[in-house]
């Protein structure tokens, strides 16, 4: 899913887009995933995979934090790209507007 979110390039050049929306849906995909593996059970009740070590006093909780980073670059990505968008809107409209009004005034 992160793969088709990146639109199975391994490679980007300037020029390059992604979809906002793919990016933030992956992450939650991932979210999901981590949740499932860490929590869910079978019908024995044992759990999936182990994935987190609670033997100890204080349990090992890297598995989360390695794929909670995972889902805060993604969500940062949709966010930016997000912003790009907006951006350009703005600065398509304002340069639209202004061109058409400001022309008019005389120039010293």
């Amino acid at each position: 899913m992160i793969q088709t979110a990146f639109q199975d390039k391994t490679e980007f050049f300037l020029l390059d887009d992604l979809d906002p929306q793919d990016l933030y849906n992956a992450a939650r995909n991932v979210e999901i995933a981590v949740w499932k593996l860490s929590y869910d059970r079978s019908a024995q009740g044992e759990i999936f995979l182990l994935s987190n070590e609670g033997a100890g006093p204080v349990p090992n909780l890297s598995f989360e934090r390695e794929f909670g980073k995972v889902i805060g670059r993604l969500d940062l990505l949709a966010v930016v790209l997000t912003e790009k968008y907006r951006r350009a809107v703005i600065t398509y409209v304002q340069n639209l507007l202004g061109g058409t009004f400001l022309q008019f005034l005389p120039v010293r």
